[in-house]
């Protein structure tokens, strides 16, 4: 008999407040759908990323994707006032009428956080290994988050549990600063992309603007984050040599700046607050230098007071933003936070993932794109990952809320690594 499944269910108010739910009512499972597959989560990791899924998911439709299921206890019954939100990871596929997709197939992506297993109208891509989620209720969400990448059962891609601990921990994230590198600092004109996606505009982002060279200097905030770290990685190995920024500088925390400096990645690393003092000297600055500051999650909108300062006193100066500060807010302070994104003095690009990556395939071709990618982060976890940063492995949702509430309470050092198996037997061997 299976056992009773367990779901995180969160409030919609505040994604702080979370309740790990049993589901006694869950099954019988009705039949499976047409075109469909069945899924439970096997391997799952969770970020301050996810509080943006919960924090702005009213805004991007991110708490429709898993909705709550009808076997819900009534107290958490409404959902005006709660709902799931998603994670990375992997899961396996225990029932199915999809030709290729059979029983035992693992696969990566965008995941329910819990054990009930979920029902996925797919179908198959023209790349070999990924499949596509075509739902209908999954057809506003951006194609980032319906694209997966699945493994026959017994593949030897997944006798590893270090690696794909490290797949759901910073591969989507690691891609996002890769991309950024790779296309919006672009070194070939026929790559470059917008930023957010979209056409070019005379008021968009440009090579030029992009470019960067020998007296180029990038400041990353929030250098300890994942996505800050794809970012820094991909500047300093993989970019031609002359098209490598001079400095590669982080700005960010007190508390996390002895594990910025140890990833070895950044030439060197800042506090938010050291604008106090003479950014010409620190930043080792000439009037001809291009700065680009990269807000990936500043406090206090220090990015932004750090652009400002500098486009008063320097003529190059490009502003990218790419993830929000990690805060708690309530649904109407997300709302005004995400659309004052934009509002500094001059051209800000803020960064779509999803759609910056779709111009990318458009441009190179999907198979060209994903191959690319792919070796570079082969390389990363052949290399031995990010230096200084560790897995911390728990067993269930237990173990998985417990980590929420740890990430929410601030107490997860920026060199860990939350990553959890849902199986009773050992992930590695799946």
């Amino acid at each position: 008999m299976a056992s009773v499944p367990v779901i995180q269910v969160l409030s919609k108010q505040s994604y702080e407040d979370q309740y790990i739910v049993s589901l006694p009512n869950a099954y019988p499972l009705p039949p499976l759908g047409p075109s469909s597959i069945r899924i439970k989560s096997t391997l799952l990791s969770i970020t301050t990323n996810n509080f943006s899924y919960a924090r702005i998911g009213h805004l991007l439709g991110w708490w429709d994707v898993h909705p709550l299921p009808p076997s819900i206890p009534a107290q958490y019954s409404d959902p005006s006032k709660f709902g799931r939100i998603s994670a990375w990871g992997y899961a396996e596929v225990i029932e199915s009428n999809v030709s290729g997709l059979e029983v035992g197939t693992q696969f990566w992506g965008y995941l329910p956080i819990g054990t009930l297993p979920l029902d996925m109208e797919v179908k198959l891509s023209d790349i070999s290994g990924q499949f596509l989620e075509i739902s209908k209720r999954r057809e506003k969400q951006l194609p980032i988050y319906n694209r997966y990448f699945f493994y026959p059962p017994n593949s030897k891609d997944l006798e590893d549990k270090e690696s794909m601990g490290w797949d759901a921990l910073m591969l989507i994230l690691f891609q996002t600063g890769y991309m950024v590198n790779r296309y919006v600092f672009a070194w070939e004109s026929n790559e470059l992309v917008q930023p957010g996606g979209g056409k070019p505009t005379p008021e968009g982002w440009t090579i030029q603007q992009g470019a960067l060279g020998k007296d180029s200097i990038v400041l990353v905030f929030s250098p300890s984050g994942k996505t800050a770290l794809g970012l820094a990685y991909s500047l300093k190995h993989d970019r031609p040599a002359e098209s490598k920024p001079r400095l590669v500088i982080g700005v960010g925390s007190a508390n996390s700046k002895s594990f910025s400096e140890g990833t070895g990645l950044y030439d060197k690393v800042l506090t938010y607050d050291a604008d106090s003092g003479n950014l010409e000297e620190q930043l080792g600055l000439t009037p001809d230098t291009k700065i680009a500051v990269v807000d990936i999650g500043a406090r206090d909108g220090a990015a932004d007071r750090w652009a400002a300062k500098l486009k008063n006193n320097y003529s190059n100066v490009v502003q990218i933003q790419i993830a929000g500060e990690t805060k708690a807010q309530t649904p109407e302070e997300a709302t005004a936070g995400f659309l004052a994104r934009k509002k500094v003095k001059g051209y800000k690009g803020v960064i779509n993932a999803s759609a910056m990556r779709s111009q990318a395939m458009d441009q190179i071709g999907e198979q060209r794109f994903y191959d690319d990618f792919a070796k570079l982060w082969d390389s990363v976890k052949t290399g031995g990952y990010i230096k200084g940063m560790r897995l911390v492995w728990g067993e269930g949702m237990e173990d998985l809320g417990r980590g929420w509430e740890k990430l929410c309470k601030g107490e997860v050092g920026p060199n860990e690594g939350l990553v959890f198996s849902l199986v009773e037997k050992p992930v590695g061997k799946l």
